[in-house]
């Protein structure tokens, strides 16, 4: 049986639903890991059966609800790139792209974001600080890769309408930007739909970030290291995806 009815029209090829299969694969076994985490976590029940509320977070698995949010987020930015990726292929109208890209710029940053949840790591027996450790690295893995291959989705789309250094520059820029999406994230509790629902509030926050000096130096550091990051990766990936980058 020909299985390749699976991908003709939301696919480039084989190769790109492979990877997406993969990244779904991924996924599936982060959320594993938080199952097998909270199975562990009901040693804590207690014969008398009466909890205080931290204790009813850990038994119920509610302390690390947010990495699955976060990596439900991640997975924004990759989808966005893969339709604009495809749209763009078919000759789809400037409009439709340029909504497509700004909601790929929008929620790129919470693609690295997840490897800022570290803060979080502790050691909350009777699960092993191990245990946790590996559990946040796997998803910090998900989210970088998703974020890496939105980036070469989006260069490959890009490619067919600018020039090479053009499309660098925008891939370069946009990591930046997620850079400091991160930033404005981890230590602002910004998130990307604030661009929408509270852009003046957002725009006052970034402005008085720029013009206090350790509060700049603090941003530009995050920025970037994330952000470099980000280009590293994109330039492995790109080099040993592409026959020319």
């Amino acid at each position: 049986m020909d299985k390749t009815f699976l991908y003709p029209r939301l696919f480039r090829d084989k190769r790109q639903f492979r990877l997406f299969l993969l990244l779904v694969l991924a996924t599936g076994l982060d959320a594993m890991l938080v199952l097998a985490r909270f199975m562990l976590n009901q040693t804590r029940v207690n014969a008398s059966g009466v909890f205080d509320w931290p204790e009813i977070q850990g038994i119920l698995g509610l302390a690390w609800g947010f990495l699955a949010w976060n990596l439900f987020l991640a997975w924004i930015p990759y989808l966005a790139a893969l339709r604009f990726e495809r749209l763009q292929a078919t000759g789809a109208g400037r409009l439709g792209l340029l909504a497509l890209f700004a909601v790929w710029l929008a929620f790129l940053p919470n693609a690295p974001y997840i490897i800022t949840d570290f803060i979080h790591l502790d050691h909350r027996p009777p699960v092993p600080v191990w245990y946790d450790m590996v559990m946040l690295f796997a998803f910090a893995c998900t989210g970088m890769a998703l974020g890496l291959f939105s980036l070469y989705e989006i260069q490959l789309g890009l490619r067919r309408q600018f020039s090479g250094k053009l499309t660098h520059l925008i891939i370069f820029g946009a990591a930046g930007l997620a850079g400091f999406g991160v930033w404005l994230g981890r230590f602002q509790r910004w998130n990307s739909w604030d661009i929408l629902t509270n852009p003046l509030a957002l725009a006052g926050d970034i402005a008085q970030t720029l013009m206090i000096r350790h509060e700049l130096l603090k941003a530009m550091g995050i920025s970037g290291l994330i952000g470099g990051m980000l280009l590293l990766g994109y330039a492995m990936l790109s080099t040993s995806l592409s026959d020319e980058f």
